[in-house]
Parts: structure tokens; C-alpha cells; sequence
């Protein structure tokens, strides 16, 4: 063999070396992606479920979320992006999971849900003082009354299906709180659960009254895309895990720190 054709040899030993080293670093890679949970998050902070806190991002549903992914051997990925958005991202398969949505009929067409919810959520009206509105419970008496919402927010089937014919949008719960303080609009919808750990309401309790009984009591629950990675398999496994989570003391502990049990 001559010095040449040695040559070519080792330059094709070293070319075939190398293509196997890379594609075993690029299926290391997917396999690590793969191994990584996209979780599409609001933007503004949405406290007691998720929100900065010395610069770290904690909240009852961060921290459920976490245990769970651990116990699966899965990394987190938070995308924050504005609410209107969020919804449509997880949709599309740009991110995987949501972690505080209300199941409806509709929502059910484009997301895979968690049968466990991780909360009972109160939803109530609230009013801005001096109130000027008698409310029963009868949501039929609200039809020509003036309402907040947010935008592309669910309210669980029952709200969501209700006739408002004087609805007004706002983009976000900390906007729609801002209009009751100020006055520019005297009704809107919110959960109980981020009424009572809203920034915004705790400094002025007497200008905003919650009204009783609660319009409606939903489920929040984990949604998965359909249009990812995730599959009915990998959220039945979520499940089985979360349900374990759910009936530890560290489970009741978590809501015990978070004033929610």
C-alpha cells in the first residue's frame, strides 16, 4: 500500500468518524430537547398561580409543575408572552403546556387536559364603590349591566356561554382591576383566587366589592397541545404523577403557604 492510498484511507476513517459523532451529538441534542417542557406563561405576573419574586419565577402552579416534571426526569422551558397570546402559542404547538385554563367543550377540540385539576376556583362579580348593584345570583339580571372581561380569558362553560349585551375588554386582570379602582367601568368578572392576591386590590379593599354568591365554581387544570410533542400517553403519565403529588403532605403544605387551603 502506498503512502497515498494510506492516506485516503485514514481521510475517510477520520470524515465517517466524524459524521457518527455528529449525528450521535445531534440525537443527544433532540433527546434532550425532547426531555424539555415549553410552558407558555403570561407576561404579567398572575399571582397566587405564577409571578417574580426576588427575581426568581415561583407560584402554586410553578411549583406544582416542577415536582411533577422532576418526577418524569423533565427540564422546564417558561416562554412569557402576553395573554392574548399564550392561548394560541400553545394551540400551535409552539409551546406545550398552559398551566391555569378552565376545560370547555371548545378548548377540549384543540388541547389534550389533565383529568386531575389542581384547584377549585371561585369565579365573582365584583363592583366598584360606592356599588350601586343588587345582585342575587341570577345571571339573567346582569344582561344589560355593564361587564369586564379579559380578553380571550374563559370563564368556565357556564359564564362563557351567559348573554352580556354591555361587555367591555381589557387585556389583562391587573388592567381590569385598574378600571374598577378608577371608576371607569363599575362591574367586571374575576377569579376569587387572584382577587384575594391581587397587588392592586390588597391597598384598596374599599373601593372594589365582591359580590355574593359566586357567578360559577371551575376547575384549573394543566392543557396540553395536540399539536407538539405531547401525547394522550405522556399526559396520562402526567397524571398518574400529579395525582401522587396530590395526596402527599407536601401537596397540602403548598396550599397551605399559598392562604389557599
Amino acid at each position: 500500500m502506498d503512502s497515498y492510498t494510506a492516506r485516503q484511507r485514514i481521510r475517510r476513517w477520520l470524515l465517517w468518524h466524524s459524521a457518527f459523532l455528529l449525528i450521535g451529538l445531534m440525537l443527544m441534542l433532540c433527546q434532550l430537547q425532547a426531555q424539555a417542557l415549553r410552558v407558555a406563561i403570561s407576561a404579567e405576573d398572575y399571582p397566587p398561580f405564577y409571578y417574580q419574586q426576588a427575581g426568581k419565577l415561583t407560584g402554586l402552579s410553578v411549583d406544582i409543575l416542577q415536582v411533577v416534571a422532576s418526577e418524569l426526569g423533565l427540564t422546564i422551558q417558561w416562554q412569557r408572552l402576553p395573554w392574548s397570546r399564550v392561548v394560541q402559542h400553545v394551540a400551535s404547538g409552539k409551546a406545550d403546556v398552559i398551566t391555569v385554563f378552565y376545560k370547555t367543550d371548545a378548548r377540549a377540540l384543540q388541547f389534550y387536559y389533565s383529568n386531575e385539576s389542581y384547584l377549585r376556583d371561585a369565579i365573582v362579580l365584583l363592583c366598584a364603590e360606592p356599588c350601586q348593584l343588587n345582585f342575587d345570583g341570577d345571571l339573567a339580571s346582569l344582561a344589560q349591566q355593564p361587564v369586564a372581561v379579559v380578553r380571550d380569558f374563559s370563564y368556565g362553560p357556564r359564564l362563557d356561554q351567559a348573554a352580556f349585551s354591555k361587555i367591555a375588554v381589557a387585556e389583562s386582570d391587573p388592567m381590569l382591576f385598574k378600571l374598577l379602582l378608577n371608576r371607569r367601568l363599575p362591574q367586571g368578572i374575576a377569579s376569587l383566587t387572584t382577587v384575594q392576591h391581587s397587588a392592586e386590590l390588597k391597598w384598596a379593599k374599599d373601593k372594589i366589592k365582591v359580590l355574593h354568591p359566586p357567578l360559577d365554581y371551575v376547575d384549573i387544570y394543566f392543557a396540553f397541545s395536540k399539536q407538539s410533542a405531547t401525547t394522550p400517553e405522556f399526559v396520562a403519565k402526567f397524571d398518574q404523577a400529579l395525582r401522587r403529588y396530590k395526596s402527599s403532605a407536601a401537596y397540602t403544605a403548598l396550599l397551605q403557604r399559598y392562604q389557599l387551603y
